[in-house]
């Protein structure tokens, strides 16, 4: 059977907003899950008085924010703190949030660059691509004290990502080789050649993929790849907004190509905007 989950009735009329991500909660529950799914992004400094006040007057739980305030200068996680909130209602049953603990208690054991890692995925999944960018930049720049080839392959390969959608082309080209040298993933390396079409053309991109012993199958499989997506572009990451509109450019479809690069440009003006507060 299906789990019923109870939602209480208490919606705020100011939303709460997590400003690292820009994600607006407006009841108990939303405040559960996004804790649940987000812990590595928040960090203690963000429990504070102002989220602790929005609990007590916008969905009326006063002993909880009284609760917060008074265990706030007892303990030095913030994992603490969300339990406290997580135990506080019915969302979630205690075996899930077991399950929570016990999975941050192996989040703490982890090494500072698997860490840091993991904070760069989840801005990277919200699309603040500065922010990762500029994690990612602090793990690579402490390379040499990590072995591990693969994940240092898979930090180039989500750097080349957050370049790619902030259309840094030429430092993505460069973090996709670096990550493919790594890991060996073919992602990596689709990834360089669909980054590459951004500003080649037909010829070129054959040239290059055969240079790297690929033929002409490969070729298609990527444009095919690109050209799959039926996406609205709208609702699409720009990194595939990216490759949707390389498609076109390469079947001579200006229009669409210049249509979708406008939209490409907006949203990264205003998500650049958004980054830089």
């Amino acid at each position: 059977m299906a789990k019923i989950i109870v939602c209480s009735p208490k919606q705020a009329k100011t939303p709460y907003t997590f400003l690292n991500t820009k994600v607006e909660i407006y009841t108990y529950e939303e405040l559960c899950f996004y804790i649940y799914n987000n812990t590595v992004l928040i960090s203690k400094s963000a429990l504070s008085e102002k989220l602790f006040d929005w609990i007590r007057n916008e969905i009326d739980m006063p002993e909880l924010a009284d609760r917060l305030t008074g265990l706030v200068n007892k303990t030095a996680y913030a994992q603490d703190l969300l339990v406290e909130i997580l135990n506080a209602g019915n969302y979630y049953e205690p075996d899930e949030i077991k399950v929570y603990i016990e999975a941050w208690q192996k989040y703490r054991k982890l090494s500072a660059p698997q860490r840091m890692k993991l904070k760069a995925d989840g801005y990277l999944g919200y699309r603040r691509y500065i922010k990762a960018a500029s994690i990612y930049d602090d793990i690579i720049d402490k390379q040499d004290e990590i072995s591990d080839r693969s994940f240092l392959g898979n930090i180039y390969h989500n750097r080349a990502v957050a370049a790619a959608s902030n259309m840094d082309t030429e430092d993505a080209k460069q973090f996709f080789l670096k990550a493919y040298e790594l890991n060996g993933n073919p992602e990596s390396l689709r990834g360089y050649f669909f980054v590459l079409a951004v500003n080649e053309d037909t010829a070129t991109l054959k040239q290059e993929m055969r240079k790297m012993d690929l033929d002409d199958e490969y070729f298609e499989d990527i444009m095919m790849e690109i050209g799959d997506s039926k996406d609205d572009v709208r609702e699409m990451t720009i990194f595939a907004m990216l490759q949707r509109a390389v498609f076109n450019k390469m079947n001579k479809d200006m229009t669409d190509y210049d249509k979708r690069m406008d939209i490409i440009l907006g949203q990264l003006k205003d998500e650049f905007r958004e980054q830089a507060i």
